[in-house]
């Protein structure tokens, strides 16, 4: 049933997408199409599954303590059901409140510096804000920001530092039109310590960026894997990882799909976890030791620690195969000379992580080496502007399709 177009009250929304986090998983429940796909079919199918998971009277040959979790996890999960199950049957009933705008949140990352992610975050966002959607831009290379300047722009008096400085009392107050089409939240990486970022102000950051008022939000983050990078990387509800045809390029790329993917699983079961009732630090610590300590080679895969959490922890291997199904970054090849060297690289990259991290990579497109893009940069002035039905913007209507 699509709700997108109906009157629903936001405490209700949200009530919804936390009922799903217990039925579906935090992944789906927070996708911004997860209200529009609900029906009561798809919610009983999600509460029998749970139910054979946890019922307490389908686990009395376990340990006490694993009966008695069980049960509180499926009390839960019964009355995420309950509430799920009544607001699929109500919404046509509620006429009287805001319309909730579905946003989508495209992160845009890679690990190495000079492979064009700036340039092609700000033409996906020209090339959308031009389709008429509220695009809202993003700068989180906390250490090298320079969105700005692929808008237009020479300088921003307000930037993501005073967000994080309370300068300002919201995120949305440093949002700033760009002569271009979509609004920006500049960065400044100008401050010592700019990319030092606490694990609460980044917590309240992520929060924020899904209560922007837009129907698109594109970050564009640095070329490093730290955990605050990679965690804005993660915050996406599509990930798209930018590379080029050099070697060094596609390994770092694929190196930084891994490590975002080991972080999403240590965040998983831990302190970090989103879901408070899925903790168990005893499955935390075996994850941790799997991926990255220096021990890490009992499971040196990712198949293989599946294998290790079927036989110490099998409740929760349903939800650890959700999460890598879940994870399905998107490969944007830049800079492309010859496309005929573009499939061997896709493959490769694709069947190694099949293999090694149990995901499946998805190939968004190629774009090639153009002289006008490069210079359209040097004048700070986006291509797909410049000229809105050349290569360039055909290309990002078939990637924004995809997406």
């Amino acid at each position: 049933m699509d709700y997108l177009h109906q009157e629903i009250p936001s405490q209700k929304v949200s009530q919804a997408r936390i009922a799903g986090i217990y039925l579906f998983g935090a992944h789906r429940a927070l996708d911004p199409d997860f209200i529009n796909k609900l029906s009561l079919e798809t919610i009983k199918n999600a509460f029998r599954t749970k139910a054979r998971c946890f019922h307490p009277d389908l686990h009395g040959g376990r340990p006490p303590e694993t009966v008695e979790k069980n049960r509180q996890w499926f009390i839960k999960v019964k009355e995420s059901y309950e509430i799920l199950k009544d607001f699929v049957a109500c919404q046509t009933f509620e006429p009287e409140a805001a319309v909730v705008r579905q946003k989508r949140i495209i992160a845009v990352g890679g690990a190495k510096g000079g492979i064009g992610k700036s340039t092609f975050a700000a033409n996906l966002g020209v090339f959308l804000a031009a389709q008429g959607r509220r695009t809202v831009m993003v700068d989180l290379d906390l250490g090298g920001a320079n969105l700005h300047l692929y808008l237009g722009k020479t300088s921003v008096k307000k930037t993501i530092n005073d967000y994080f400085s309370r300068a300002v009392s919201s995120l949305g107050e440093l949002i700033m039109p760009t002569k271009f089409g979509p609004h920006l939240i500049g960065g400044d990486s100008s401050q010592l310590g700019s990319a030092n970022v606490s694990f609460s102000a980044k917590m309240k950051l992520l929060k924020s960026l899904r209560e922007l008022d837009a129907d698109y939000v594109i970050i564009d983050l640095g070329s490093n894997t730290s955990f605050n990078m990679l965690d804005f990387f993660l915050a996406g509800d599509s990930h798209l990882v930018v590379t080029t045809c050099e070697p060094a390029s596609y390994l770092e790329a694929y190196n930084f799909i891994k490590v975002g993917l080991l972080r999403r699983l240590n965040r998983l079961f831990g302190e970090e976890s989103a879901d408070p009732g899925q903790k168990n630090f005893g499955l935390q610590s075996l994850i941790h030791e799997a991926t990255m300590s220096p021990n890490g080679s009992k499971a040196n895969n990712i198949p293989a620690l599946l294998e290790r959490v079927k036989a110490g922890y099998p409740d929760y291997l349903p939800l650890l195969r959700e999460t890598l199904a879940a994870y399905q970054p998107y490969l944007v090849v830049n800079q492309v000379i010859d496309v005929q060297d573009v499939p061997p690289i896709i493959r490769r990259i694709q069947d190694v992580a099949r293999k090694v991290l149990a995901i499946k990579v998805r190939y968004l497109g190629t774009l090639p080496f153009m002289e006008t893009v490069k210079r359209s940069t040097l004048n700070l002035v986006p291509e797909v502007a410049r000229n809105s039905r050349g290569p360039l913007a055909q290309r990002m209507a078939a990637m924004s399709k995809e997406l």
